[in-house]
């Protein structure tokens, strides 16, 4: 499910919410379930790299909320 502009807090679940902000901190291991990552990556506010999890942009800007 992707969406056309930028997900706000009220979007997620506050599971996901939660495990966004906890990716939102830096580079992480792939810790949080399956299922939510891969929501918060559908949704563009995080991303795989090189083995882990980051937090986009977007991604930032949402767990800020």
């Amino acid at each position: 499910m992707r969406m056309d502009r930028i997900p706000t807090k009220s979007d997620l679940t506050a599971a996901e919410f939660s495990a966004l902000r906890e990716v939102s901190t830096g580079f992480m291991s792939r810790t949080i379930p399956k299922d939510r990552r891969t929501r918060l990556v559908e949704l563009g506010l995080i991303q795989e790299v090189m083995g882990g999890l980051m937090a986009t942009p977007a991604g930032r800007i949402v767990a800020r909320m």
